[in-house]
């Protein structure tokens, strides 16, 4: 076997992180040396979450599968039992009634960014890469088709992720009333842009806009589990809820595979989809549909920086 073949000088930089293998060649590992390997990583001197393992053993199995695919080994040595157990952690979920009241705390400049991420269950890079021409307010549908991540743009998290999502009439409202004083509505300009035309920077709206809004509720902050992302848990089991349909939360959401949406976030036709973001709107809104609050934006001189 060549000397490429050896676990230790792996071009995936294996003999940093897989020391238990040392110099064993690729055809040399057995379950039993996985096994070993995983054991030595969750041992409690290690001090490495179980989840991290999780992620060496991902790594490893995929060296393992290039080299099936390239028919250097005929089966690869990770199974199934190597897997560690990966706690599984609470994930936040309001209440209609608090996202509700989150809603009305959070500054009127802002509002409009808080109201999309409620209704539409977007993950923040999604929402903040949204720019007009994703967006038919009359038809009340959006586009996902690109997300930002550490400032750049770059493409949704998985194909699925590319999905049209229907809204309805406080949505409607609230980009409608967003636009008419935007200074930023080209159909290539970010929907929700700081003055210059960049777009929000989602720690910043994080830190100084939500997070004191849950101070003032005095809603619970889980640390890692209270921001943008808790919108999304909430949308999808609400969904669920009012529904009945795991389906369309998983719609809604846009995961790849429904027990996604049942594992993590619950505790087509196109009418279908729509009741669906009706039934979101009524559990926060109930009848009323109000129309958001017409004065500020998020990209006027008070947007945040």
């Amino acid at each position: 076997m060549p000397r490429e073949t050896s676990m230790a000088r792996s071009a995936w930089g294996a003999g940093v992180i897989l020391p238990a293998l040392g110099e064993l060649k690729l055809t040399e590992i057995t379950p039993l040396h996985i096994e070993s390997f995983v054991r030595v990583k969750s041992a409690a001197n290690s001090k490495l979450h179980p989840k991290t393992v999780l992620n060496m053993l991902r790594l490893v199995q995929g060296i393992f599968s290039v080299a099936v695919d390239n028919d250097l080994l005929e089966r690869s040595p990770v199974r199934r039992k190597h897997r560690p157990a990966v706690p599984r952690s609470e994930k936040t979920a309001w209440t209609p009634e608090q996202v509700r009241a989150i809603l009305d705390e959070i500054p009127l400049e802002h509002r409009p960014v808080f109201v999309c991420l409620a209704l539409t269950g977007l993950r923040a890079g999604e929402l903040l890469a949204l720019k007009w021409n994703h967006v038919s307010i009359e038809a009340g549908e959006l586009r996902v088709e690109q997300s930002l991540w550490n400032r750049q743009i770059v493409a949704p998290k998985t194909e699925s992720s590319r999905a049209s999502i229907w809204f309805d009439d406080v949505l409607r409202r609230a980009l409608s009333e967003l636009r008419k004083r935007s200074h930023h509505t080209d159909p290539e300009d970010f929907i929700f842009c700081k003055t210059d035309g960049s777009p929000l920077n989602p720690d910043v709206l994080r830190r100084d806009v939500l997070y004191p809004a849950l101070h003032r509720l005095r809603i619970p902050q889980s640390k890692g589990a209270s921001g943008f992302h808790a919108f999304r848990h909430t949308a999808g089991s609400v969904i669920e809820e009012r529904t009945g349909r795991l389906k369309l939360a998983q719609k809604l959401l846009r995961h790849s595979t429904v027990s996604t949406t049942a594992d993590t976030y619950t505790h087509t036709s196109r009418e279908s989809e729509r009741g669906a973001a009706v039934a979101l709107e009524r559990a926060y809104f109930g009848d009323l549909f109000p129309v958001v609050p017409d004065s500020g934006t998020g990209n006027k001189n008070q947007a945040v920086n």
